[in-house]
Parts: structure tokens; C-alpha cells; sequence
């Protein structure tokens, strides 16, 4: 140890800086002045990184360091930390060289004695004192991590009053963060607040608060100004170009951010219920791509997924995010979105991750605009696993009633309306060929067109009719589809079944071949629950499944598509099947069926009735998330429910 006078101290520093080869360690209250960037001019030359605490305790604080300090400390890709009750003052040099003195490195505390503070201290060496430096070494690191927080880039503001558990609000010292960012908050050293921003005010400290109210904080314009300013004896010109000038002359403007915490995360990785208030004015940060990387393979409750399936990035990070496929396949998936919103190109690259994993064997995806086939080939590179049914048009009558109907429609209500014997009998064969089961109607076996003949008249009017109606091959392939919809169910070694149904054009028709399709998947999984995992996605699904008539859709008991739809939503997941729902007009589809999609994938949307139909049956949108939904942008999704760890803003990758 040596002494060191008032004379000695700032060559001391310099000689042990000029020495330093890996680190350098200060500790001052108040650092300002040419001295300090003497001592860093010198690190530069050696790249050396400094790590430099100094005190904020309060604003007086702030007013004696100088601002340059910040910038050459990070110029130097160094730290500063904020220590509020920092006294000591000393520099320590790769752990072996140490300045300990009572001068702060300032003009004042740095230069010799005829012209600043009278100060002394001492020089350790550690080949003469090993033990004491490393106590120094030690006490620094105790400093610099239990009483201060790094001064770092993404620290963006400090908490205000008051702190509540289910939201609080930070005055932003950096660049204005955005809307639905993410941030954290250090409760110590094992406990990470996080949350998200879901408002942001802007407010002009040169500017007006409301002058009526009693007590008027004094950062805002004095009511004097304001006097001045409105006086109604001023020209209205002179009042605009006043305001507009105090604005731009006084103006210092400042943002508040609002914070629903998403939970506190622990050591475990598990994010945990806020339970408690945590001091004013604890320093807030952006959000590390390490404490939303934790998160974002964990499902709504903080349990880790089961077979995570990338969606895209976390909106505004560079974070992948993930749905757990377990809980699509158990609780179902609901996709909406306006055309255009990204929401088709969404569900086609979801379809195909989900392929990949070994979460389900074998998808059904209903198609009714042949869009699927393609695109999943081209996703997938190949096609061996994907089987393309693409139905002819046709008609395909699930009951006999659904017949005397086309019957009234073409004019031969007379055939199968009262009481006669031949409409008795006409009745009676319809009943008896037409069922809604794939395996005992009829048509499987016999043709629309055969089943006519045996009601026509002796002229043949209604195969006429129904011909020049219809087309001869529309009343003639009901075997050759029904072929399609039992071979698809028993394909060996095919993944995904596109059922394409574009070419069909009565709407009828296409309901009823879906619900046969629905009814045997259902069926076939009923009967043996522990086998193979199945998924079916229904697009457009309020062309399947509608609340109210949808056009030419039915929404009675007789649409076996809606009566299956609603059975899998209900029930699927007890036998091992999930469903996903994809649609545009969520109003229009079944409500209960939207009810039981327990994870949500909601793009654009802004018709008023589909908003309200989300908000009111979609479990886990409260009015921060469907207030979201008219502001997004092509590509970006609000993810929520039961397979994502929180509610989040998504871009579609």
C-alpha cells in the first residue's frame, strides 16, 4: 500500500490505466471533465471495456456528471451502472492495480492541490497486497450487482405511480416504444416481470393541462400563458400562430406507457401470477429476446407445449412463436380474417407444419374453392402423401325429402304432394333409397337418374326436366362420387385428403357430401378411439357450418355438415380428433361450434357483427384483443387461447 496526496492521484490513475491489458473498474459519485477522458481515451487504444458506477440518488447527481461520460463509456462498448447510494470512489485495474482515494473523478477531485479539492488516498498493488485487492475486486462486483442497475440500451423508462398487480404505467426515457411491445421488469435476481404495452400517451409539457383544476401541476403551461393565449379580445389568426409558437417554443414532450403484465417469470422458466406491487420507480426494459424465447413454447397456464409448431415472429422481435399442436388437436382452432388478411396463406403453411410433426396422422382438409391441393404440394416438395378428391358436379340427396322438394322446383308437386296411392308410393320409394349414411344410402349403388325413372311418367317429363336442369352427368355419377368419399376414407399411406369441392355447384349438395364425410370420420374414430389421430380442417366454414341460413345453406337439423361440425367440436376430443375452423364472417358460422375453438388465430377483421360474434363467443378475446383486430396489417395475427402462451401480435412467416 502506498499513500497518495492530492499530487499523486490523477498520475497514479493514469500510470495504472496505461498498464491495464483487460479490464477497468471505477467507481465515482460524480465523474466530469478532460481527466476522466484522458483516463478513456487511453482504454480506447487498448479496446479495453470499462465498467464505471456512478450515483444517482438524485437530479443534483446528474447535473455534475457530465453528459459525455455516457458517451464515451458506451463508445468504448463499456457499461455505466446507477448506483443510488454510491459514496466510494476508487479504480481498479485487471484486478491486480487499485486507486482508493476520497476525490471523485472530477476537475475538482483529479488535480494537484494548488488548484482543486485537497484530497488523499491510497495505491495497492497485488504483488504487495494480494488480499486486499481482491476484497476490492470482490466489493465492486457486490456494488455493481446488488445496488445498481446497468445503464443499457434497452432500458427504456421507470415505473410511476401507482403500481398496481394488474397494470402500470412508465415514463419512456428513449425512443417511444411500440404499441403491444414487450417489457420486463427486474423483481431480483430470479424474478422477471413481463409484460405488454397496450396503450401509449403522448403529453407536451410546454402545453396545456386542464387550466380549471384546482392545483395544476407546475410542469405545464401556467394559466397566466393561458390567459394570454385565448384572450377573446385576440384576433383568431393571432391566437392560432400564439398557440402554434408556444408549442414549438416551450414544448418538451414526454410518453407514458401503459402495462398489462403477462406474469412474473421464475428461475423455472414458469411465468407466475402477479401478486403483488413492486416499487416506484423500478427501472423498465424492452424485453430480451432470452425472456421471450423462455416463454414462447409454453402454453396459456405456463406448462411447456407438447408439440410446439412455428407461426411466425413475435411482432416486433426477431422471436419465433408457437402454437402447441396438442391443444389444437384436443380443443380445436379457430382461423378468421378478412380476404386478403393473410388468413388462406396462414392455414395452408400451418396444415403443412403440423404434417411434419408427428402430432397427427392423417389430416382432411374441406376445400370448397380447390385451393389446398397445390399450394400444399408446393410447401411440402411432394405429392405422394397428399391425395386430391376432387368431386364432379353432381347432385347428391341425403333424404327423400330433400328429392320431392327438386320435384316442387321443377314443376311436379303433383307427384309427391297428397294423399293419392301414386304419391303415397312415390313418397315411399324416395324414403326408401335416399339415407344420410354413407354406408346405407342407395346411391352408392345406383344412379340419380335410375332412381327417377322408377317415379317418372311414361313421357319421361322429369328426366327431361331434370336433365335440360342439371345436365345428364350431373344425374349420373352419384356411385362415382360416393366411390371418391369411401375410397378417401380408406387410403393406406396418404397423410393429408384435399376434398375439392369447387366444381360442385348446388349448395345442398355440397353440405351433404361434407356431412357424409364429417359422419364417417366421427364414426370410424367413435369406434376406435386410441387409434390413429386425426385433424380435419373445414375452410370456410360458414359454407358447412352456418348460425342462420347462409345463402343457400341450411341451418336446420337436416344439414348434416352443421350436425357433424357441431359433434366434432363437442365431442372430437374424447375420440382423437381435432378440428380447425378457417372462415371470414365468423358471424355466420354455427356459434356453438365457435365456442368450443379453444385457440385462436384472428386476422384482420372489421364488420361489426363478426367483432361482436368474437367478443361474445370466442373464450380468452377480452376487448383489448378484438379492438386489435380492424388495426392489423396483411400478415399480421392476435394469437390467443389455450395453445400459446399469452396473447400476441404475430407476423406470419
Amino acid at each position: 500500500m502506498k499513500l497518495l496526496t492530492g499530487d499523486d492521484i490523477f498520475p497514479t490513475l493514469l500510470e495504472v490505466v496505461k498498464k491495464a491489458q483487460r479490464s477497468v473498474k471505477i467507481a465515482s459519485a460524480w465523474i466530469k471533465g478532460d481527466m476522466f477522458a484522458q483516463l478513456m481515451d487511453i482504454l480506447k487504444e487498448k479496446g479495453i471495456k470499462p465498467e464505471v458506477i456512478i450515483r444517482a440518488s438524485e437530479f443534483t447527481d446528474l447535473n455534475i456528471t457530465d453528459p459525455s461520460v455516457f458517451e464515451k463509456v458506451k463508445e468504448l462498448g463499456g457499461t455505466v451502472y446507477l448506483c443510488p447510494r454510491l459514496h466510494a470512489k476508487f479504480l481498479l485495474a485487471d484486478g491486480e492495480r487499485a486507486v482508493v482515494a476520497s476525490a471523485n473523478f472530477t476537475f475538482s477531485g483529479l488535480s494537484e492541490l494548488t488548484k482543486g479539492n485537497i484530497e488523499a488516498g491510497v495505491y495497492y498493488d497485488k504483488n504487495d497486497d494480494p488480499q486486499e485487492v481482491e476484497k476490492l475486486n470482490q466489493y465492486f462486483e457486490r456494488i455493481k450487482t446488488e445496488f445498481s442497475e446497468p445503464l443499457r440500451d434497452n432500458l427504456i423508462g421507470f415505473v410511476l405511480n401507482p403500481v398496481r398487480t394488474d397494470g402500470f404505467e412508465f415514463i419512456t426515457v428513449r425512443e417511444t416504444p411500440s404499441l403491444e411491445g414487450y417489457v420486463e421488469v427486474k423483481l431480483d435476481e430470479k424474478k422477471t416481470l413481463v409484460g405488454k404495452i397496450a396503450s401509449l400517451y403522448a403529453y407536451d409539457m410546454g402545453f396545456f393541462a386542464n387550466p380549471f383544476v384546482e392545483n395544476e401541476s407546475p410542469v405545464f403551461a401556467p394559466l397566466e400563458d393561458f390567459k394570454k393565449l385565448f384572450d377573446e379580445d385576440k384576433n383568431p389568426d393571432w391566437k392560432t400562430a400564439a398557440a402554434f409558437a408556444y408549442v414549438n417554443g416551450n414544448g418538451n414532450r414526454v410518453t407514458i406507457a401503459e402495462v398489462k403484465p403477462l406474469g412474473i417469470l421464475d428461475e423455472s422458466g414458469r411465468l407466475n401470477p402477479v401478486d403483488r406491487p413492486f416499487p416506484v420507480g423500478t427501472p423498465v426494459y424492452t424485453a430480451s429476446s432470452e425472456t421471450l424465447s423462455s416463454l414462447v413454447r409454453k402454453k396459456f397456464g405456463g406448462l411447456q407445449m407438447q408439440r410446439p409448431v412455428k407461426v411466425g415472429l413475435l411482432w416486433g422481435t426477431d422471436v419465433d412463436f408457437y402454437v402447441d399442436a396438442q391443444e389444437v388437436l384436443r380443443k380445436h382452432m379457430l382461423i378468421i380474417g378478412t380476404t386478403g388478411s393473410g388468413k388462406s396463406y396462414f392455414a395452408k403453411r400451418f396444415v403443412s407444419r403440423i404434417f411434419k410433426t408427428d402430432a397427427v396422422d392423417k389430416i382432411f382438409v374441406l376445400d370448397p374453392h380447390g385451393e389446398y391441393y397445390d399450394d400444399l404440394v408446393s410447401l411440402l416438395g411432394k405429392s405422394e402423401d397428399i391425395e386430391h378428391v376432387e368431386f364432379p358436379d353432381t347432385l347428391f340427396p341425403l333424404t327423400g325429402d330433400e328429392v320431392v322438394e327438386l320435384l316442387k322446383e321443377s314443376g311436379f308437386a303433383d307427384m309427391v304432394s297428397g294423399n293419392s296411392k301414386e304419391v303415397k308410393r312415390n313418397r315411399s320409394l324416395l324414403m326408401k333409397y335416399f339415407k344420410p349414411s354413407l354406408r346405407l344410402t342407395h346411391l352408392k349403388e345406383k344412379t340419380l337418374e335410375e332412381i327417377i325413372g322408377k317415379i317418372d311418367t311414361e313421357e319421361g317429363e322429369v328426366w327431361q326436366t331434370f336433365s335440360d336442369t342439371y345436365g345428364e352427368e350431373v344425374l349420373k355419377n352419384q356411385p362415382q362420387v360416393w366411390r371418391l368419399m369411401n375410397d378417401s376414407l380408406n387410403l393406406e399411406g396418404k397423410k393429408i385428403v384435399v376434398y375439392d369441392f369447387r366444381n360442385i355447384s348446388d349448395a345442398t349438395t355440397r353440405v351433404n357430401i361434407a356431412g357424409l364425410i364429417l359422419q364417417e370420420i366421427f364414426n370410424r374414430k367413435k369406434r376406435n378411439p386410441k387409434g390413429e389421430e386425426f385433424l380435419v380442417v373445414l375452410e370456410e366454414a360458414h359454407n358447412f357450418a352456418p348460425e342462420k341460413g347462409y345463402g343457400d345453406v341450411s341451418a336446420s337439423t337436416g344439414n348434416l355438415a352443421l350436425v357433424m361440425s357441431r359433434k366434432i367440436a363437442a365431442e372430437g376430443r374424447k375420440f382423437g380428433i381435432g378440428l380447425v375452423t378457417i372462415t371470414q364472417r365468423p358471424a355466420q358460422v354455427s356459434k356453438y361450434v365457435l365456442a368450443q375453438m379453444n385457440t385462436q388465430a384472428m386476422f384482420r377483421t372489421v364488420n361489426s357483427s363478426d367483432l361482436s360474434a368474437i367478443s361474445t363467443y370466442v373464450e380468452y378475446t377480452g376487448g383489448e384483443t378484438v379492438s386489435l383486430l380492424p388495426q392489423l396489417t396483411v400478415g399480421q395475427a392476435v394469437f390467443s387461447g389455450l395453445g400459446v402462451p399469452f396473447p400476441a401480435v404475430v407476423r406470419i412467416v
